[in-house]
């Protein structure tokens, strides 16, 4: 990702399939997309992620694979540029938002997140991709049960 512009990170955080998403306003404008935010100067795509899950969910998350990088948009909330990067994440433990975060948080159906209007692309299309790796595991530990 070259001279992204004003570049978020997001993880994509599925248990018992389902998704956790976090409820907020963007410019006046309720929107759902992922726990995450800014990426701080001198800070990485991932290092953001891990401290922004924790400032907003209390979870500490480790990464398991980058998701989704669609490079830079135009946002059609701020009519500003954002580079997005989307992480599927780990966590243990039940996110709990601090009171100096302006969100609501919880886990939902992924069905609820694609029929959403309050959900971006961008947030759809990395659901797909970590719907599609969560399966892909899950068929490999099947897979080496009945082996054993």
């Amino acid at each position: 990702m070259a001279n992204p512009q004003n570049c978020r990170a997001y993880g994509v955080l599925i248990r018992n399939g389902q998704v956790l998403v976090s409820a907020e306003h963007i410019a006046g404008v309720p929107v759902e997309k992922y726990p995450g935010g800014g990426v701080e100067p001198g800070e990485t795509a991932a290092e953001a992620v891990v401290r922004e899950y924790r400032e907003e969910t209390g979870l500490a998350i480790r990464i398991l694979a980058e998701l989704h990088d669609p490079g830079t948009m135009i946002s059609p909330l701020t009519g500003r540029p954002y580079t997005p990067v989307y992480f599927l994440i780990d966590a243990e433990g039940e996110p709990a938002v601090p009171d100096c975060e302006p969100i609501a948080i919880g886990f939902v159906d992924p069905a609820r997140v694609f029929a959403s209007d309050r959900v971006a692309q961008p947030e759809k299309t990395a659901l797909r991709l970590a719907l599609a790796r969560e399966a892909a595991r899950e068929e490999a530990r099947e897979e080496a049960r009945e082996a054993d």
